[in-house]
């Protein structure tokens, strides 16, 4: 039974108990400001609804989840990137346009000398007054009224201060008194510091430090063309969107920098800014040629020591094959960090045998040849096992009597292998090839946990000799004092584009692979 085949009425109150909280969640998101994330939710959930309450084809409540699970996993993170991509997002233009401009106009100046402690107080209905009392006159006493204090408290931000009224000292305390920690137990401190109360002769009382308040005002105020002018000297500043920053009449930066359109910049830098270019280039040849040496090493080593362990003469052939198996079934996490110790240059268990047997060792962590050869060394222990069990699956589906007419013509393992083991094994080997070069071209754990990228590059910033682009792109959004995101996001973009490539290639070859012989 389905949704489908339920009466009318039943079906409405499915959809309806359905729609309720979406509605909920998307009103919650359009108020955080969220208003495109809340639609989103809300179109998603009323497909849903049509799909399994009136859609006439049963297929698509198959397909619906993995649908939706595409799109959120995806279809979204990589629209979100190329979208970054574009604009001009690093740890100096963080926040939105509208996030800035909120906090310039909440800046404050000093209005008066008087500091007013404050105390707050919880009513039995759930509001709260609040009391304060000048410091230098404890006499003069204030009470402000009823409020609601939530983290959209109706302060600064919000339609206006609260009014306070003068008080009495032995008046009576209208509410329960709040102290410290219990306030910033219940998490009110924050909505209390946005804040404003009125003074009666109208002045603005705003949080000062941690308990006291001071009569404050507005520093920035906002013309009807959009400009700020400052209170204080006059200084008027615009929002120039070409740089992300609001600026006064001489160019001046005032504030923080906002996140903006940015159009092609990221990928002009990558190609035109030397600072970027070069290590950009240089990464970029060592990522092809890592993967390139990788796919190869481990692919002829793996190939080899099947080839080997076919031969039926070898005894102990099923032992040696499990011990060579091994290294697969440890997690790489593990095998990485103990490659690490292992080739540390001054006190690893390989510096030593080298140094007992040769006097001598390498620089494996300073020298940028020799630590992209100790990657390479530790990646060919991490890759041959699994190509070693694919090419022993390939080889034994070779038949025996290919090798028997062979060895009556009078070849050898060497010409065995080069004009029947390869030729029969390398087309279905291929799509796996490209797979395993695609793969290496994004080996983030390898290159994060063993060398993290090092030896640095000289003159290439925050680049390293052994790092390859994806943990060149990890290093530029949050390893970098800049947190560049939107370059990263550039150079993730065009790693998405080359990976995109090779798997639309392995699909070919794959697909052309499985078309059936004509008869």
């Amino acid at each position: 039974m389905n949704a489908r085949s339920l009466p009318p009425p039943f079906r409405f109150l499915i959809s309806a108990l359905a729609l309720a909280p979406a509605l909920w969640i998307s009103f919650v998101l359009y108020q955080a400001g969220h208003a495109v994330t809340g639609l989103a939710v809300l179109l998603v959930v009323c497909t849903g609804i049509h799909v399994y309450t009136t859609a006439r084809n049963p297929a698509w409540r198959y397909l619906f989840p993995g649908l939706l699970g595409f799109g959120l996993f995806v279809i979204l993170p990589l629209v979100y990137t190329v979208g970054i991509s574009f604009t001009r997002f690093d740890s100096s233009h963080l926040l939105s346009f509208e996030r800035v401009r909120a906090d310039l106009l909440t800046e404050t100046r000093r209005t008066g000398p008087e500091v007013f402690a404050h105390r707050l107080l919880e009513r039995e209905d759930g509001l709260f007054r609040a009391r304060f009392t000048d410091t230098v006159q404890p006499e003069r006493k204030y009470l402000s009224e009823p409020f609601s204090l939530t983290p959209r408290f109706a302060g600064i931000d919000g339609p206006g201060p609260v009014p306070l009224h003068p008080a009495l000292a032995d008046d009576p305390l209208p509410g329960r008194l709040l102290d410290l920690p219990e306030i910033t137990r219940r998490g009110l401190y924050l909505p209390l510091r946005e804040a404003a109360f009125s003074l009666p002769d109208g002045r603005a009382l705003a949080v000062a430090d941690l308990r006291h308040f001071a009569p404050q005002d507005r520093l920035w105020e906002e013309r009807t063309d959009g400009a700020l002018v400052n209170r204080l000297d006059g200084r008027v500043i615009r929002p120039d969107f070409n740089v992300g920053r609001h600026v006064d009449e001489h160019g001046e930066a005032v504030g923080f920098g906002f996140r903006t359109w940015a159009g092609l910049e990221n990928y002009r830098k990558i190609v035109a800014d030397p600072r970027i270019r070069s290590p950009f280039l240089r990464i970029f040849v060592w990522t092809v040629v890592f993967a390139g040496i990788s796919v190869a090493a481990t692919f002829a080593l793996g190939l080899l020591l099947a080839v080997l362990l076919q031969w039926k003469e070898l005894r102990g052939r099923h032992v040696y094959r499990t011990l060579l198996i091994l290294p697969y079934a440890v997690p790489a996490v593990l095998s990485i960090l103990i490659f690490q110790g292992l080739f540390n240059q001054e006190f690893g268990a390989v510096n030593e045998l080298l140094r007992f047997l040769f006097g001598a060792a390498p620089d494996w962590n300073t020298n940028p040849t020799m630590a992209r050869a100790m990657v390479l060394l530790v990646n060919l222990w991490l890759g041959y096992p699994y190509m070693m069990l694919i090419c022993t699956g390939m080889l034994q589906s070779i038949p025996g009597d290919i090798y028997e007419a062979s060895a009556i013509d009078g070849s050898g393992p060497v010409k065995n292998l080069v004009y029947i083991t390869l030729p029969m094994i390398l087309p279905p080997l291929l799509p796996l090839l490209i797979a395993s070069f695609a793969f290496n071209f994004n080996n983030f754990n390898l290159i994060h946990l063993l060398t993290l990228g090092e030896p640095a590059m000289v003159g290439g910033g925050i680049a390293g000799e052994t790092d390859i682009l994806v943990t060149y792109t990890f290093s530029l959004a949050f390893r970098d004092s800049g947190s560049n995101y939107a370059l990263a996001s550039a150079i993730a973009t065009i790693l998405f584009v080359i990976v995109g490539a090779l798997a639309w290639l392995n699909l070919k070859l794959s697909t052309r692979r499985a078309r059936p012989l004509p008869r």
